[in-house]
Order: C-alpha cells, then structure tokens, then sequence
C-alpha cells in the first residue's frame, strides 16, 4: 500500500506527526516544487507553467503542473495494490487524486475525503464539491463532514482543530487495517468502523451516472449523502427515509437522549443496543416504537412536573 499526501493539506501534510508510524508507506506530493523535509518519500512537483494563480481545480496552473508529470507519478506509484489518498478541505490535497483519477491505473484508489468550510467562500466550497462530485474508478471512498466539528461551540477554532486531528488519529489506523480486505466497491461506515460493499456490487460509476441521467428505478434507488454513494432502503408500500453515512450516530445520539428523557421523568424504559451494521437513516420502527412510548409515558406526568433534557444533534 501506498499513501499520498500533499504539503497544501490542513491536516493531511508532512508536518502531520500521526503519519510518522507510516513512513515508509506515505508520500508526499510537493505542489509548492520543494520539499522542506527529507522524512518520507516524496514526489516533488516542477513549476513548468505560471499564471496569476486565480483559477482552482483542474484548471489551475498546480494541477496542470502535476498532471504533466503524468508517467513520473505512475512509476512512484509503481506496483502496488492499493493506494490511500488522504485529502481534506484543502482544494489542493485532491489534486494527486485527481490526477490519478483522470487517467488511467490499474490499481486500487482509496480515498478519504471531506468538504470545504464554509467562511473559505462560496467559490471555494463550490470548486471543491465539484471535484468529488465524480468518484468513479474508486475501489471506496471514506467520507468525514469535519463541518460538524465547526458548530460543536469549542472555544477556539484551535481546540476544534484538534478535536478533528484525534479523530483523524483514531480513523487512519483502521482504514489501513481494512483497506487490504477490500473486495467490491466499498464506502466507510463511520459508526461500525467498517467498509461497506455497494448493494448488488453495482460501482460506484454506475451510482453517479444513473443518478446523473435521473434513469433510476425506485428499487435501485441511490443517494448522495455528503459526497459518497448510500442506498435508499425501500419497503413495498412506502419509502424508507434515505440511510446516512452518519445514521448510526445519530441513532446513539437519539437512543442516548430516550434514556436521559426516561431517568430524569423517572420512566421505566429499557432500550437494547442496536446490532444494525451499515448504512441507516438514523431512526427506524423500533426508534419510533421507543420514542412513541416515552411519549405516551410522558403524557401521564403534569406539564410543569415533566422534565426535558437538553438535546443538541
């Protein structure tokens, strides 16, 4: 396995001490044209073409100095299996990926991906979801909303950041662990810590084309959720609610919530843990079966005796 980073990421860099266990696996990709470390291996990007630097994406001068040097970055890659790309809201940190992408390779690419913030301007935001809008030819993608961690009311945009980084720290071990077990075209389940096989084994391409061309049928239902490809679970009379990439933590984050509601109103109520691994909405009929009956529990205690605790999702 290899794994690609850049010197423009905000987590992903050379300066990350968290990719020092994997050394000899990383490489750095320096899009700046010089290195300023000699830790791991690196793939340094020349400045063949020059401009004003106002353009983002594939047309920028980066990336068409990067994809000049298409065969340098195929023998880099030489022959390994698979190859991580670990990128983040950095614009820049998708270009090796891209690059890759957008010719042709016959190894496996994994990739983990997150948006754009949004104070980094509407431009910016919207440039970087079109880059992911496409994931074809991906063997899985791992997809983190880190915007979540914005609005979390941390003190300082530090503590946020390393809130952020912990998380980054605990995901990157597993997803080295589990990439080599990869079969099919897999997405990242952030709550079960495991990849996910696409239904039926139909890839991603096939996703985000039918999707594109709106030549879906209502049994083969697909959704985007942030940028990586989930199913819509479909019953024979209604629609299902679209299962989330994050539905497993919103379950334990209502479920946790049912208990506080329970204790402080002092409730019997005994909820067991959910098995369910995948793909969810978030809530089901057993959800709702638990929710209803708090409800109908809470109903009995006068109004200005009922307690409610604080729920933030």
């Amino acid at each position: 396995m290899k794994i690609i980073i850049t010197d423009s990421g905000l987590f992903w860099n050379p300066w990350n001490p968290v990719l020092k266990k994997y050394k000899d696996l990383v490489t750095v990709v320096w899009l700046s044209g010089a290195k300023s470390t000699d830790e791991y291996n690196s793939f340094i990007c020349p400045q063949k073409y020059f401009g004003l630097g106002m353009s983002m994406g594939v047309g920028s001068i980066v990336y068409k100095n990067l994809e000049s040097e298409l065969d340098r970055l195929f023998q880099m890659i030489g022959v390994c299996e698979d190859v991580l790309f670990l990128t983040d809201n950095s614009i820049e940190s998708l270009y090796p990926y891209l690059v890759i992408k957008n010719n042709s390779c016959r190894v496996n690419l994994h990739l983990l991906a997150s948006p754009a913030w949004y104070f980094e301007g509407k431009k910016r935001v919207q440039v970087h979801k079109e880059l992911l809008s496409d994931l074809s030819k991906l063997k899985s993608v791992c997809y983190v909303d880190t915007t979540k961690y914005l609005n979390n009311g941390f003190k300082s945009m530090e503590d946020t950041l390393a809130q952020i980084r912990a998380y980054y720290d605990e995901l990157l071990p597993i997803l080295i662990e589990e990439i080599p077990k990869i079969e099919e075209a897999s997405y990242f389940d952030l709550s079960s810590k495991k990849y996910i096989p696409l239904n039926k084994g139909v890839g991603v391409r096939n996703i985000l084309q039918k999707i594109r061309d709106n030549s879906i049928e209502s049994k083969d239902k697909y959704v985007m959720e942030g940028e990586a490809p989930v199913r819509l679970f479909f019953d024979d009379k209604i629609d299902r609610l679209a299962a989330r990439i994050d539905g497993k933590e919103i379950c334990d984050t209502l479920r946790d919530y049912r208990k506080q509601l329970a204790a402080m109103n002092n409730i019997e109520f005994i909820s067991e843990e959910c098995s369910h691994v995948g793909p969810c909405a978030g809530t089901c009929d057993k959800c709702d079966e638990e929710a209803k009956y708090l409800s109908d529990e809470l109903s009995k205690i006068p109004k200005e005796k009922q307690k409610i605790p604080r729920f933030e999702l």
